[in-house]
């Protein structure tokens, strides 16, 4: 199964302004429920900044919450709502951080959403 990515700024900006932030040391989930689509759809976002470092750093740190999605979806898909979107916003920390670290701050972040 593909994963189903947001490429529209407009819906990246509505998950920053109106969406439910939790915040852990490597990442920050944003989930934004959608009110107007008539299609209910799981859809992700990634997003790595210039703080995170060059466009290697950066490309990576994108690659390693692609893989954990998708590592979360492959395990169990009831953890995600079908009607939201979420965002995932990379920390610097993202880059030096293990797997098993990451996976479990993920698992409590969508305990929390």
């Amino acid at each position: 199964m593909k994963l189903q990515t947001i490429k529209k700024r407009k819906d990246f900006v509505l998950s920053n302004k109106f969406g439910k932030k939790i915040s852990n040391k490597n990442f920050i989930l944003q989930k934004y429920k959608q009110i107007e689509q008539d299609q209910p759809s799981l859809k992700f976002g990634f997003t790595a900044t210039k703080r995170i470092g060059n466009a290697v750093k950066r490309n990576r740190a994108k690659r390693r919450m692609r893989a954990l999605i998708s590592l979360f979806l492959q395990e169990n898909r009831l953890l995600f709502d079908d009607k939201s979107s979420y965002v995932i916003v990379a920390k610097k920390s993202l880059i030096k951080a293990t797997f098993l670290d990451l996976r479990a701050e993920m698992k409590e972040c969508l305990s929390k959403s």
